[in-house]
């Protein structure tokens, strides 16, 4: 089904809103081809969908100019005003002029006159049959010049105009037009001020920025913020009265999470009070209720002291799991099942949103709301409400990758197999290097324990580079987490591979037809903010294997993996990664499409898709069984979800007995990156430094995701 297009909204650009029906009219075109409909036939689809669009667009922009203008309007351009009152035209438009929308889209546009700096502007409406006219009156727009502090010995300049605007004062000397004059603006900033001197214990300090000297014209301002601030109040004695006794002073002093001795402000101990709370409510207490008081007028030179009045109750354990799921596909156990574990537990927030998140990563429900309510004997019961989503989805893909050129793909799944809430899924995709199908079955929940199974039956024909593969195999995963960011699996598989016309030498190319079994362990220990996009921490992961050819064993593989994430300020990024691989083989030679090739978009960036490494008379790559990755890259934002790249890349591949971090090829180069829910949409260039006879100078790439 294609959802409708709405039109655009009245402030909206032209230019962009035909962008985007461009875009969708080539979503119908593809769609059409997809469906079956002749080549021809979808680009007349697609031509007067474009057109359609086209007209729409500027009917609608044509309509909302001649209904409402704007006159008088010189220093501000028309398009942002427009804008700044798009709400207002949109009522307009859809439920007609009237004097009190008149005068809204009047009063919110003089309010964006105010905001962005003419003090004196004026707008009036005039309403002429179904046509309103907002006419500007601008006057002088007013600029900062200067701002000044005075009576701030405790924090500099810096530091308290970083509240008050949003910058430095040099700044202001720099880009004065970004910097408008408005009253009500610094107004706001004052309370800021205001804000940050009493979380630092200035409870008596007092901020006027009323003092602003114009220039003559009214044309530039400046400004002196005039602050008291009296005296620092700190901590005092902290006491807890706390009849149970469930836990020493020391304890409860560290659960406080703030520091006891510091500035006192009436924010620090309502959070003090919260954690307070939260500590005995994730140890059982389900009913705990903390009180605090703190009164600035009982301080002592300036020490303010604290009590906090500690009821902790029983201890209460999760009992019964309730679930209303109306209409819904799901068997009536599967959510008493995943939260049997709690049953029987003492009462433990964390505990309980952790499962529930991850019932939220299943995909399953629109809506889930647990309700813990207590009972007499102790106990926690929750109370689940359900609105599931839906289960069974058909997606397209349309890529593009300098290895596999143009792909189209495309998934059928139920995400809630037979009413268990197990996926099941089939994929295809078909590449300019050939087609891959598979079946995808997921059950995080094996035999309803914290064992989850991953199971995967595949084909593949592949056209690469010196050679044909067919392969046809299945693969099992057993994992398990261990702890909230380490997780363990073993894996099992079995694949049959047939090479055909290859044109390396056979001794090259290894078995021409072979199975290969593997068994094996992998380890990852996660803590990145995002696997798709991540801005901060690090992943840290290890696989081991041993595969056997034709029953007889082969080789033992290990490959090593670590990432790290570190934000910059100003929205960059700065990441490092590091990647190693060895098999070290049982047999004379190990089947070419088992060992291991570098260069590409992931990897070594001044190479094309596997071109790193050694390579036979005719060019063609050989691959081999160690291989090194270092990558490091610096981001930085450019326009909206645009943003660049530099990078230097390095890494190698040998055969194991030469297995050393020696003979490393180097990639330097810069990209572009656009940021899609899927992870980025990467460009890169990447210079060869050190080009040998016979090697491109370079590389560009094309692809999706993070490189490492």
């Amino acid at each position: 089904m294609i959802a409708p297009l709405h039109p655009p909204r009245p402030g909206s650009r032209p230019g962009h809103t035909r962008r985007l029906w461009r875009i969708a009219g080539r979503v119908l075109g593809l769609w059409s081809c997809l469906a079956g409909t002749p080549l021809s036939r979808a680009q007349d689809n697609l031509a007067r969908a474009l057109a359609g669009a086209d007209l729409l667009a500027e009917s609608l922009a044509d309509r909302a100019r001649d209904q409402v203008r704007i006159e008088g309007a010189q220093v501000l351009n028309e398009a942002d005003l427009r804008t700044a009152i798009a709400a207002q035209i949109q009522d307009i438009l859809s439920d007609g002029l009237t004097p009190p929308r008149a005068d809204d889209a009047a009063y919110y546009l003089g309010a964006h006159y105010r905001k962005s700096g003419f003090a004196r502007a004026e707008v009036t409406s005039r309403i002429q049959g179904s046509q309103l006219t907002l006419i500007v009156r601008e006057g002088p727009r007013s600029l900062l010049r200067s701002v000044a502090f005075a009576g701030n010995p405790s924090f500099t300049d810096v530091q308290l105009s970083d509240y008050l605007i949003g910058a430095p004062p040099a700044r202001v000397a720099e880009k004065p037009d970004l910097f408008p004059y408005s009253a009500s603006g610094l107004a706001a900033g004052a309370e800021r001020v205001l804000d940050f001197y009493q979380s630092e214990g200035f409870l008596d300090a007092t901020v006027d920025a009323s003092q602003v000297a114009m220039s003559a014209g009214d044309t530039r301002a400046a400004v002196t913020v005039r602050i008291v601030e009296g005296l620092r109040y700190t901590f005092g004695d902290v006491q807890f009265i706390e009849p149970q006794h469930l836990f020493s002073e020391a304890e409860l002093r560290t659960t406080l999470g703030q520091d006891p001795t510091g500035p006192f402000s009436g924010g620090k101990v309502v959070a003090m009070q919260r954690n307070l709370q939260s500590h005995f409510r994730s140890r059982g207490h389900f009913q705990a209720t903390v009180s605090a008081v703190a009164d600035p007028r009982q301080a002592a030179a300036g020490r303010v002291p604290v009590t906090f009045e500690i009821r902790a109750g029983g201890l209460f354990r999760f009992g019964d799991i309730r679930v209303r799921n109306e209409n819904g596909r799901l068997r009536g156990d599967f959510l008493p099942r995943r939260f049997a574990h709690l049953r029987g537990e003492a009462y433990d927030p964390a505990a309980l949103d952790e499962t529930f998140r991850e019932m939220l990563r299943t995909t399953l429900f629109n809506n889930l709301r647990v309700n813990p309510s207590a009972r007499s004997g102790g106990w926690v019961d929750l109370d689940l409400l359900v609105e599931e989503a839906p289960a069974r989805e058909i997606g397209f893909t349309l890529g593009y990758g300098a290895y596999d050129g143009f792909t189209l793909g495309f998934r059928l799944g139920d995400r809630n197999l037979l009413g268990t809430g197990r996926p099941l899924s089939f994929g295809a995709e078909f590449s300019q290097r050939g087609l891959i199908g598979e079946l995808l079955y997921v059950d995080p929940w094996l035999f309803d324990t914290r064992f989850s199974l991953r199971s995967r039956l595949y084909s593949a024909v592949r056209q690469e580079i010196g050679y044909s593969k067919n392969a046809l195999g299945l693969r099992f995963d057993l994992g398990r987490r261990l702890a909230p960011h380490l997780e363990a699996a073993a894996f099992v598989s079995s694949e049959s591979v047939t090479i055909t016309d290859a044109t390396i030498d056979p001794i090259e190319v290894g078995l021409p037809e072979y199975r290969l079994s593997n068994v094996g362990l992998t380890l990852a220990y996660d803590r990145r903010d995002d696997p798709i996009g991540p801005t901060r921490g690090f992943i840290a992961s290890a696989s081991l294997d041993f595969g056997l050819l034709d029953s007889e064993p082969a080789f033992t593989r290990g490959i090593a993996r670590f990432s790290y994430y570190l934000p910059l300020p100003r929205r960059c990024l700065l990441a490092f990664g590091a990647r190693a691989g060895l098999i070290s083989p049982i047999i004379d030679t190990i089947p070419i499409d088992v060992r291991f090739f570098n260069g590409g978009a992931n990897s070594v960036r001044s190479f094309i898709e596997r071109d790193l490494g050694p390579k036979d008379a005719l060019g063609n790559q050989l691959g081999g069984e160690f291989f090194t990755i270092f990558n490091l890259e610096f981001t930085f934002p450019l326009w909206k979800a645009v943003q660049g790249a530099v990078f230097v890349d390095a890494g190698n591949v040998t055969d194991s007995d030469q297995a050393a971090l020696t003979d490393l090829r180097y990639g330097i180069g810069a990209g572009l990156r656009y940021a899609l829910p899927v992870g980025p949409l990467r460009l890169d260039a990447a210079l060869n430094p050190s080009a040998r006879p016979g090697e491109e100078r370079g590389a560009f790439h094309i692809s999706f995701g993070f490189a490492f």
